[in-house]
C-alpha cells in the first residue's frame, strides 16, 4: 500500500526523502517475515528516526480486547519494561485506543487522563496515534521529544498517523502469518497425535499416547488422563507431573465434573498455581474419562479447539481399543474352548484351503496348524474321506476310521456363513469308538449268553422230559446219572448268574472289602479240592508256605483263585498238573500268587483283551469250552478292589501263567516288620 496520498506529501524535500526511506524500510520489514516482536521493534526505530523523537513506544491490543501490552520501547525509563500492560481507556495510549483519534500534545494535563503515569523527565511534545487496520484499532504508536525547540506540529502528526497506518497493516499481516504458522504447527501436532492414537489398540499404551498428544498440543509441562468406572472412580490412567493427591482434588472440581458429564472442554481454576484445561472423554461403549493439562499462556480459544479435537480423536481411539479388547477376549475364549474340546475340528475357507485346526485335529492327522494354514485341503490331512467331505458342498455326515491306533469317528461337516464374508466349512469329528465297542460288546454278549444259557438248558430240558416220560422204565443207575447231569448243568447256570450279579455289584460300587488274617495254604487247599471235583483225574500242585498268613477278603480272593484254576484246568490236558504258587514279596510288602498250566497257551494278539468284559479269545478251542467272557474281567475288578495288580504271561503251545499281587492293607501306614535274630522262618 502507498504510504502517502498526493495531498499529504511533505512540503520539505528532506522530509519527503525521509518519509520515502521510512516507507521502504517498513516494506522491507513486511517482507522479512520477522517475528512480531522483532518487526514491531524495527518499525518503532524507523518511526523514531522519521520524526526525530527521543522516546517512543508501540503498544498492541491483546486478544481479550481489554488490555494494551507494551511490545517495543525506545528511550523509556527503567521502570517501564516490555510486556507491561495497561487497561484500555486509561492513560494517553488508552484514550487514543478507545477513541481511535490521534493526539498532538504539548504539556500534558495529568488530570485529563485516567491513571496517567507521570514521567521522570519532562515531555515537551508528543504524538500519539492509533495503529489501524481495516477500520479497526489494534495498537498505539507514541513518539515524544524533550527539546523545546523541536516540538511536533500538525504535519508531524499527519506523517505519524500515515506511518502508523502502514505499520498497523504490517503488524496485522505479521500476526496473521504467525497465527497461520502456529495453526499449521498445531495442526501438524494434531496429525502427529492422531498417528500415535491410530498406532495402538492396547489401552495403557493408548492412554500414554493420549497424554503425550495433549501435552504437546497445549505446550503443557504436566497433565494426566484417566478412565472412570461406573461409580466415577479412576479405573486406569497415566499422569505426568501431578501427585495423586492433586489428581484427587482436580477430579472433585465442579468444572472437571462438568467436562466429563457433558463431554466438553473447560478451564479449571483452583487452589493449585496453574490454570488447568479439562477435556471430557466418552467412548461408544459409554466409558467416561478426562484429559487434564496445565497449558502455558497463549491463545485460549485455539488451545481449547485443538484439545477438543484431540479429545474427540482420543475417544474414538479408546472406543476402537475397547472393541479390540472385547474381540480379543472373545477370540481368546473361543480359542480356549476350541483348543479344550477333545473333538478334532478343521476349518476350511471358501477357496478350499485350510484355515485352522485345533490341537485334537493336529494330533489325529499328524500335522501342524501353523504350517497347514493356507495349504490346499486336498492332500493336507492324508485322509481321503475327510478331505472329500471338506471339499464337498452342503451338510454331510459319515463315520470314518482314522488315527493310529485306528479309532471310529462320527464326522459332521457344515457351512459357516458370516455377513459380508465368503462361505467357509467346518468339520467336527466325534470319537464314537467306545460307543461302537460297547454296541459290539452288547451284540457279542447277547450271542454268547444265548449260547451259554441254551446249552445247559437244552440238556436239563432233555433229561427232565426223559425222566417225566420214561422215568418208571429207567434203571436206578440211569436215573441217578440223569439227575447228576441236571444238577451239574443247573450248577453251571447258577455260577453263570452268580458271576453276572457279582460283576453288577462290583461295577455299582456295592462291593466292600472285609480283610481278615488268613492262612493262605489252608484257603488255597480248600479251593483246589473244590476245583478238582469238577475235573476228576486232574492234579493241582500247591507251592505255598504253611506259615504264610495274609490279611485278605477270603471270599473275593477265593473267587479269583477259583476262576484261575477253572481256566487252567479247562485249557490244559492230563496228565500235566496245574501249579499254584504263593509267596510274600518283602521288598514290595505284597502277596504274590501265580497259577501255571502247561496247556495250549494264548496268542500274543489276544493278550491285551483277556481281562476285558465279555471278551472271548477267538479260537475254536475256546468256544469248545464255553464261557461268556466275564470270569477274568471279574478277577481283574476284584484284585483292583484290593489295590493290587493282575497280569498274565503265555507262550503259544507251552502254557500260561496268571498272576496277581495283593499289597498289605497297612503298607500305606509305614508299618515296619521286625524279626528277632532267632526267629524261625
Amino acid at each position: 500500500m502507498a504510504l502517502f496520498s498526493r495531498a499529504s506529501l511533505p512540503r520539505s524535500p528532506d522530509r519527503w526523502k525521509a518519509a520515502l526511506e521510512a516507507a521502504l524500510e517498513v516494506s522491507e520489514i513486511a517482507t522479512s517475515q520477522a517475528p512480531l516482536a522483532d518487526a514491531v521493534a524495527q518499525m518503532l526505530s524507523v518511526a523514531v528516526e522519521l520524526l526525530g523523537a527521543e522516546r517512543g513506544s508501540i503498544m498492541l491490543l491483546k486478544e481479550d480486547g481489554r488490555t494494551l501490552v507494551l511490545m517495543a520501547g525506545h528511550g523509556l525509563p527503567g521502570e517501564v519494561v516490555v510486556g507491561q500492560q495497561q487497561p484500555v481507556g486509561e492513560g494517553v495510549a488508552g484514550r487514543v485506543l478507545a477513541t481511535g483519534r490521534p493526539l498532538l500534545l504539548g504539556d500534558v494535563d495529568q488530570d485529563a487522563f485516567v491513571n496517567f503515569v507521570p514521567k521522570e523527565r519532562r515531555i515537551n511534545s508528543s504524538v500519539v496515534v492509533p495503529l489501524r487496520t481495516q477500520g479497526r484499532t489494534n495498537g498505539v504508536l507514541n513518539l515524544a521529544t524533550n527539546q523545546r525547540g523541536s516540538a511536533f506540529d500538525e504535519e508531524d502528526l499527519r506523517l505519524a498517523q500515515l506511518f502508523a497506518d502502514q505499520a498497523g497493516a504490517v503488524i496485522h499481516r505479521t500476526k496473521l502469518h504467525e497465527r497461520a504458522e502456529r495453526r499449521s504447527s498445531d495442526l501438524m501436532a494434531l496429525v502427529e497425535s492422531s498417528r500415535g492414537l491410530l498406532g495402538s489398540l492396547e489401552l495403557d499404551e493408548l492412554l500414554q499416547h493420549i497424554l503425550d498428544g495433549a501435552i504437546r498440543l497445549s505446550a503443557a509441562p504436566r497433565g494426566f488422563v484417566c478412565l472412570l468406572d461406573e461409580s466415577h472412580r479412576i479405573e486406569r490412567g497415566m499422569f505426568r507431573g501431578f501427585t495423586k493427591d492433586t489428581i484427587r482434588e482436580v477430579m472433585e472440581h465442579d468444572e472437571v465434573t462438568r467436562a466429563i458429564d457433558f463431554h466438553t472442554v473447560t478451564t479449571v481454576v483452583g487452589p493449585w498455581p496453574d490454570l488447568l484445561v479439562a477435556v471430557g472423554l466418552r467412548t461408544t461403549r459409554g466409558t467416561k474419562g478426562v484429559i487434564v493439562v496445565a497449558p502455558e499462556p497463549g491463545p485460549v480459544a485455539e488451545r481449547h479447539d485443538l484439545l477438543m479435537a484431540h479429545g474427540q480423536q482420543s475417544a474414538s481411539a479408546l472406543s476402537a481399543a475397547q472393541l479390540h479388547a472385547v474381540l480379543q477376549r472373545r477370540e481368546s475364549e473361543l480359542e480356549a474352548i476350541i483348543c479344550g474340546v477333545p473333538n478334532p475340528i478343521v476349518l476350511a475357507g471358501s477357496d478350499s484351503r485350510i484355515v485352522a485346526l485345533n490341537p485334537a485335529a493336529e494330533m489325529l492327522f499328524g500335522v501342524s496348524a501353523s504350517f497347514s494354514a493356507g495349504a490346499p485341503v486336498d492332500g493336507s490331512l492324508a485322509h481321503r474321506q475327510v478331505e472329500s467331505m471338506l471339499l464337498a458342498a452342503g451338510e454331510q455326515q459319515a463315520e470314518v476310521v482314522a488315527g493310529n491306533p485306528p479309532r471310529t469317528y462320527k464326522v459332521r461337516r457344515t457351512d459357516v456363513r458370516l455377513p459380508g464374508a465368503p462361505t467357509g466349512r467346518v468339520l467336527i469329528m466325534d470319537d464314537v469308538t467306545v460307543e461302537r465297542e460297547i454296541a459290539q460288546t452288547q451284540r457279542d454278549f447277547v450271542a454268547i449268553i444265548g449260547h451259554e444259557l441254551r446249552t445247559p438248558l437244552t440238556i436239563v430240558t432233555g433229561f427232565a422230559r426223559t425222566l417225566l416220560t420214561r422215568g418208571e422204565k429207567a434203571s436206578p443207575e440211569d436215573t441217578k446219572e440223569a439227575l447228576a447231569t441236571i444238577d451239574a448243568k443247573v450248577g453251571q447256570l447258577g455260577r453263570l448268574i452268580e458271576d453276572l450279579l457279582y460283576i453288577s455289584g462290583v461295577e455299582t460300587r456295592e462291593s466292600v472289602l472285609k480283610h481278615e488274617e488268613t492262612k493262605v495254604a489252608e484257603l488255597f487247599g480248600e479251593i483246589a479240592e473244590e476245583s478238582l471235583e469238577r475235573f476228576p483225574g486232574r492234579e493241582i500242585e500247591l507251592d505255598v508256605p504253611r506259615k504264610l498268613v495274609w490279611p485278605i477278603d477270603r471270599t473275593k480272593v477265593a473267587l479269583v483263585l477259583r476262576h484261575f484254576l477253572a481256566n487252567a484246568l479247562e485249557y490244559s490236558s492230563e496228565p500235566e498238573p496245574v501249579t499254584v504258587r504263593a509267596r510274600e514279596l518283602e521288598n514290595e510288602d505284597s502277596l504274590l500268587v501265580e497259577v501255571q498250566d502247561r496247556g495250549e497257551g494264548i496268542l500274543s494278539t489276544d493278550m491285551p483283551h483277556i481281562f476285558k468284559r465279555f471278551r472271548q479269545i477267538d479260537s475254536s478251542s475256546t468256544r469248545e469250552h464255553g464261557g461268556i467272557g466275564v470270569g477274568l474281567y471279574l478277577c481283574s475288578r476284584l484284585i483292583k478292589l484290593h489295590q493290587g495288580r493282575i497280569w498274565a504271561d503265555s507262550s503259544w503251545g507251552k502254557g500260561s501263567t496268571f498272576s496277581f499281587a495283593l499289597p498289605h492293607p497297612q503298607s500305606g501306614r509305614n508299618v515296619v516288620r521286625l524279626k528277632s535274630p532267632g526267629a524261625a522262618e
